[in-house]
């Protein structure tokens, strides 16, 4: 298989699996644990993903059903817009309402975009200045917690303030990035998974993790969380400051992978520990958009390393359930160790086929040996 072809048949395998899974399920996928897709009635966090991953493959060549099926997984999320505790807002609003609202025009999925852009903002605690990481971990109080997987769900603010809506929701970017910046980014580029703060006052009481090794570790999902809504954020907002924090952690990643080049489930985990494929992929779409914003070619040639890295050891080319295998959902609490996730589909999904884009626009083959 040539260089140029590799890329087009692992697009055209990620549309057959999503139809394969399209076909069977009747709920939202969540993980796959123990080899079997686990399933959610509501989608829970990871809802978006899967309407996302329809979108995609009916936007490049899947059956005529993907699209309807994208609307229904769509159309089951909407009655969360309006949730008052979940700072994944974004994550389940972006690839679903946003891709509906792009896909069909029909505006009625902006107008529910903007009311969970709302929703998002109004958990906001401007005394202390962030959103609490509130979401599906139990019943532990998250009030004074603040998770670095936020500012992934940022970029949704900034298109519902671009699209009609109330402008302060850029004022809660601008302070929850901040918050980010001042505390979760560590000198070395690397990011706490989780900074906690004193819910009554403000006060800063210092890291924490939940899904990583340690509180001063480096979890990989998380470092690859800050590269790519750090870098997604900069080419919303023009902002330089995001920008060089996404190309500081993305520099942290790169230079502590393993040979392989798949990332570990968390970079100070001990030889031997278990993958996180899904770290590998969102970084590697962070990494194309810092490619884009920047121009530089390290960036460019970070992310197409890892894509082969996880196309040649990671991608299912068989008959496992997922499209993207190796990752590890929450390896402390024991879900999804050695399986597929959502957002690891979605994301590798979306890299591939935003890397076929930059690599047609800039004329370039799908090798390892991309120009300086």
């Amino acid at each position: 298989m040539t260089s140029s072809t590799w890329l087009d048949a692992s697009i055209a395998r990620a549309v057959a699996g999503t139809s394969r899974l399209a076909a069977a399920a009747r709920d939202f996928p969540h993980i796959v644990d123990h080899g079997t897709w686990q399933f959610t009635p509501d989608g829970v966090w990871t809802g978006g993903f899967w309407a996302g991953c329809l979108w995609l493959a009916a936007q490049h060549g899947g059956p005529a059903t993907l699209r309807v099926q994208a609307i229904a997984a769509t159309e089951r999320l909407l009655p969360h817009v309006h949730a008052a505790r979940n700072h994944d807002l974004g994550f389940m609003f972006y690839p679903s309402a946003v891709a509906a609202w792009r896909a069909t025009d029909d505006g009625r999925y902006l107008e529910a975009a903007k009311t969970a852009a709302r929703s998002l903002a109004a958990q906001f605690d401007a005394h202390a200045g962030y959103i609490p990481g509130w979401g599906f971990f139990g019943g532990e109080d998250w009030r004074g917690s603040v998770l670095v997987d936020t500012l992934m769900n940022l970029p949704l603010l900034v298109l519902a303030a671009r699209h009609g809506g109330d402008a302060g929701l850029l004022k809660v970017v601008r302070a929850q990035v901040a918050t980010t910046l001042g505390h979760h980014l560590r000198a070395d580029g690397s990011v706490y998974h989780v900074y906690r703060f004193d819910p009554a006052t403000g006060a800063a009481l210092g890291g924490a993790t939940y899904q990583g090794l340690a509180a001063d570790s480096a979890w990989s999902r998380g470092q690859a969380w800050a590269i790519t809504g750090l870098a997604i954020l900069a080419g919303m907002l023009g902002d330089g400051t995001y920008r060089a924090a996404s190309a500081r952690v993305a520099d942290y990643f790169v230079a502590h992978l393993p040979a392989d080049g798949v990332p570990p489930w968390d970079f100070k985990a001990p030889a031997g520990a278990p993958k996180d494929a899904s770290a590998g992929a969102i970084a590697a779409y962070g990494m194309l958009r810092l490619h884009e914003l920047t121009h530089e070619q390290r960036w460019l040639g970070a992310a197409l390393r890892l894509v082969r890295a996880l196309h040649d050891s990671c991608e299912n080319q068989g008959d496992d359930p997922g499209l993207l295998l190796h990752a590890t959902a929450d390896l402390p609490h024991g879900l999804g160790v050695d399986g597929t996730t959502m957002y690891g589909d979605y994301y590798w999904f979306k890299t591939l086929v935003r890397l076929r884009q930059v690599l047609t626009t800039r004329h370039l083959d799908a090798s390892l040996d991309v120009p300086a």
